[in-house]
């Protein structure tokens, strides 16, 4: 939820919450000062109706509003301000009044003098403020929304301008983080921290990008040296079967160690950013090319390679990364394919899928592209294709599934942006 909305949804919850407490305190406040001035009003009506008394010695009663009526001195002559109930003769309903009640002496002569003035229903009063209050409070919030979202176009736009400036920084050179001031302390204190942060960021970046790329340069050169020394002592006609064994052991091992450097250091780059191109490349041709590349050893295990497209999915990514993708899919398909058997790959409008025989289903398929986790002892293994082909499809947004059914494993990956 954005802080906006978070905003004005609170105005609106507290805007109910004060209506509410508003609304109360207003009717009761009006009904207190409506009575007091209707009190006031009564006193001068009794006060006329009392002078005419006094001048003409008699009244002509106006029921129910006003009324005078003469009284034994020995009857109870207090005054009193109370609401009543009057039934109204022609709607038939009670109807209410506030009354005030009063005793003058006129020559001797006591008279009630009786004032009545119609309320307002409760109803009535309520409907009427609580329309009123709801039509000021619902001006104000809305004046307060525009208001905010006004001041927000100002206030906000800078921030959200180096939020946008952050989204596309990459530590690749020559991108550089440089946010704008804002003006508001909180913010520029944000800005310099994450200034500062990615500052830090870049010399770690820079430094774990060369040593990854001096170290894998570095350990190729004796790896290379070593393979040379064992093709010389290859040439050797003096040598033992067992030594010519042991010799092989380690060009072998020598060569998987080459191929390992290889691979992390293209895992580090992938890691690093450093395959940002993007052009529309066609799995059905990168997937011809890999079983062409492949045919001698294809044709030598005697393997049945099917290839059917329903649709020529063109995805958009990195050329090289799309043919180390396939490649290492392939490659997998055929380490692990018992000679005569059938490998076959379907390329759908927005997955394809590849499936190659097995006598069964990989213990742990959770753990399989896991760095140099292997279920096979082939020695020419290393462990790290199918971490490689995770390491792709996670930078495209590419799902990976397992399954195996009758004897096949199954890889089914689905596209993204195809």
């Amino acid at each position: 939820m954005k802080l906006l909305t978070k905003i004005n949804r609170s105005y609106f919850k507290y805007g109910i919450l004060v209506f509410l407490i508003a609304d109360v305190i207003i009717i009761a406040m009006s009904n207190y000062f409506l009575r007091e001035e209707i009190d006031q009003q009564l006193r001068l009506e009794a006060k006329e109706i009392f002078e005419v008394l006094k001048e003409k010695g008699e009244f002509q009663s106006i029921y129910p509003t006003d009324i005078a009526t003469p009284i034994s001195s020995s009857e109870n002559r207090t005054t009193i301000k109370k609401d009543t109930l009057i039934l109204d003769l022609y709607q038939n309903e009670l109807t209410p009044y506030r009354e005030f009640t009063t005793t003058q002496s006129i020559n001797e002569k006591y008279y009630r003098i009786t004032t009545r003035q119609m309320l307002m229903e409760f109803d009535d009063i309520f409907t009427i403020f609580t329309t009123l209050i709801s039509s000021v409070l619902l001006l104000i919030f809305i004046g307060l929304l525009l208001f905010t979202r006004r001041l927000n176009t100002s206030l906000w736009k800078t921030f959200n301008d180096n939020i946008e400036k952050i989204k596309s920084y990459s530590f690749t050179p020559p991108s550089k983080l440089e946010l704008t001031a804002t003006g508001i302390n909180e913010f520029d204190d944000l800005n310099q921290v994450l200034s500062m942060m990615s500052s830090r960021l870049e010399k770690d970046y820079t430094a774990t990008k060369e040593f990854s790329a001096n170290a894998a340069h570095e350990l190729q050169t004796p790896l290379a040296v070593i393979r040379n020394k064992c093709e010389n002592l290859f040439s050797d006609s003096d040598l033992d079967e067992k030594t010519i064994k042991t010799i092989r052991e380690i060009y072998l091992s020598t060569d998987k160690l080459s191929g390992i450097t290889k691979a992390l250091l293209l895992l580090a780059k992938i890691d690093h950013g450093q395959f940002n191109e993007r052009d529309h490349v066609s799995l059905n041709q990168i997937f011809n090319y890999w079983i062409n590349a492949f045919q001698d050893v294809i044709q030598d295990r005697n393997l049945q390679v099917s290839l059917s497209a329903a649709d020529n999915c063109q995805l958009l990514m990195d050329k090289r990364l799309a043919n180390l993708l396939i490649q290492n899919i392939f490659v997998n398909a055929l380490k692990h394919s018992k000679n005569g058997e059938e490998i076959s790959i379907y390329l759908a409008e927005d997955y394809f899928t590849i499936a190659n025989s097995g006598e069964q289903a990989i213990n742990q398929p959770e753990m399989i592209f896991n760095r140099f986790y292997t279920e096979s002892q082939n020695i020419g293994s290393t462990g790290i294709g199918l971490a490689i082909v995770k390491k792709i499809a996670d930078h495209y947004k590419i799902d990976i599934n397992y399954s195996f059914k009758d004897f096949k494993h199954l890889f089914t990956f689905k596209l993204q942006n195809c």
